[in-house]
């Protein structure tokens, strides 16, 4: 599963959550239609609404009934500094930003893929999941806290396999 979370201005924000085909806004089901690879069509109360996706890199341009923005794809898995941490159970920072709160408390067992922490940089927020099972060991930075590309946000104990 996918995760964005979009600020169209400073009092709305809005979660967007992708599974494949399957696209919920704020928790609402909203049903797009592919028309080719960029061109993708959904239905508001005022009208339908045509959207152009084109990806480049981990960039993502997007216009939506004329308005344009750019959004950063962000993949923990795939970031410069994440090789380092993430290989000893960490989950580092994409992007340098400021963490907004903690989802779980360390000492919690975790699976890979559970939320353990949200960040936000450049107006973007993101949830940093668990690299793997186990427990979570530490969260060196606190709420309000900023970090630069690459920290490790979040470890991971994994759990020992029994003999």
């Amino acid at each position: 599963m996918t995760t964005f979370v979009f600020q169209s201005d400073t009092a709305t924000r809005h979660q967007v959550h992708k599974r494949g085909k399957h696209i919920q806004v704020d928790g609402t089901d909203v049903p797009v239609r592919e028309l080719d690879s960029t061109h993708y069509v959904t239905k508001s109360d005022s009208g339908p609404l045509h959207a152009r996706v084109v990806a480049h890199g981990d960039t993502i341009y997007l216009q939506l009934n004329g308005r344009s923005c750019t959004i950063e794809r962000i993949d923990p898995a795939r970031s410069g500094g994440a090789s380092g941490g993430a290989s000893q159970g960490g989950a580092t920072a994409p992007m340098p930003g400021v963490v907004i709160n903690w989802i779980v408390q360390p000492g919690t067992p975790v699976k890979s893929g559970d939320a353990l922490l949200v960040i936000e940089s450049m107006k973007l927020q993101m949830t940093i999941e668990a690299p793997h099972d186990g427990t979570l060991a530490e969260l060196p930075f606190q709420p309000g806290q900023t970090f630069q590309r690459g920290a490790v946000l979040a470890r991971v104990q994994a759990e020992e396999v029994a003999a």
